[in-house]
């Protein structure tokens, strides 16, 4: 069973990289899906230890900022400019999370939060540096001086953001089976037994912290070069608040389900664009209640049941 799932996985992500093909149209929101399921995936990495940041906003526009700025300095280098912004809101996430691992709970949510809101707050004030409200240019043109036209460098963005939600995925599923990955997990149910066998729970939370936002940031960058601009709304709260969403609809903190309810998400608000402008709040409350309803552990958890239902019908 397992080599005919990892054979279900292979057909799913060569499925998800033909659909530009097929339909050229959809590149673009294939690439968001990506970009928001980068971000979903560090808000998930998190609630294995049972913390809930409504901050990731913050890292979110670090990597999207940055990428406005080093496409400038790298030539407009796209690849150079996707991992030095992820580095750069990794940097940012090292040095707010010396802060915030302190803390759990409701304190832990809420200090990222505040952290989000300062940030939103400077990208609006500091015009001069930042754009203000107008926000910046995300410039990217090709690849090791090869210059690409619209067309080119969106099939280009659109594998690179594959190639990284396939080996983030592949990489944060290797941690969590880590002994640091347990350590994790094990924070959620007895941090003070976590202490007692003289692991440095401060010290495990930390470091998934700063890879949590080295994600995040990856996908702001992903999604300032595909939209080809960012602005001081991608701080702030309300999208921190779309990346829980998205990694509850998908499965509470699993791997694949944060690209699942990412997809949910998209499709839902691109729905809502066209047909419920005016609605899009109710839209996704009446979803989240059926989920949490009849699918409680998310998209990922009620495919998981079916497919372990499955495989113990088949003994």
């Amino acid at each position: 069973m397992r080599a005919v799932r990892s054979l279900l996985w292979l057909a799913v992500v060569g499925g998800y990289a033909v659909l530009p093909w097929l339909a050229p149209s959809l590149t673009y929101q294939l690439t968001i899906v990506l970009a928001l399921g980068l971000a979903a995936l560090a808000v998930s990495l998190m609630l294995q230890a049972g913390l809930i940041s409504f901050g990731h906003a913050l890292f979110y526009a670090a990597g999207a900022y940055a990428a406005a700025y080093l496409g400038r300095l790298t030539g407009a280098h796209v690849v150079i400019t996707l991992l030095l912004s992820s580095l750069s809101a990794a940097l940012l996430a090292l040095i707010a999370g010396l802060l915030i691992v302190r803390y759990r709970g409701i304190f832990f949510a809420m200090l990222n939060l505040a952290l989000s809101m300062v940030a939103y707050t400077l990208l609006l004030k500091l015009y001069n540096v930042t754009g203000g409200s107008d926000g910046l240019v995300v410039s990217a043109t090709g690849v090791a001086g090869y210059a690409m036209g619209p067309t080119g460098l969106a099939d280009l963005l659109f594998y690179l953001a594959l190639a990284a939600a396939v080996l983030a995925a592949w990489f944060v599923r290797v941690y969590l089976r880590s002994p640091a990955g347990w350590a994790l997990g094990a924070i959620q149910d007895r941090e003070i037994r976590v202490e007692y066998l003289g692991v440095s729970a401060r010290r495990v939370l930390l470091v998934a912290y700063v890879l949590s936002g080295g994600l995040a940031g990856l996908g702001g960058a992903i999604a300032g070069i595909a939209v080809g601009h960012v602005a001081p709304d991608s701080a702030y709260w309300t999208t921190s608040a779309g990346f829980v969403v998205m990694a509850v609809l998908g499965g509470g903190g699993d791997v694949f389900g944060a690209f699942a309810g990412a997809a949910l998400y998209e499709m839902l608000s691109v729905f809502a664009a066209q047909y419920l402008s005016s609605s899009w709040e109710l839209l996704l409350g009446v979803i989240i209640f059926v989920i949490v309803r009849f699918a409680p552990s998310g998209l990922w958890g009620f495919y998981d049941g079916l497919w372990r239902r499955m495989a113990a019908g088949e003994r």
